[in-house]
């Protein structure tokens, strides 16, 4: 019989990727993104 019992808080797996550090990834991925585009846009219409 498996344990069913919930995970303690604190130590949950994130609502994406399933683990924090794909989720961490993942947001400094975003972020890298969105400032290559900031950067692309600030140089073509300045």
């Amino acid at each position: 019989m498996p344990d069913e019992r919930p995970a303690p808080p604190g130590e949950e797996p994130p609502p994406f990727g399933g683990n924090w550090r794909t989720l961490y990834a993942a947001v400094l991925a975003t972020l890298a993104v969105l400032i290559a585009l900031f950067y692309a846009f600030t140089w073509a219409f300045r």
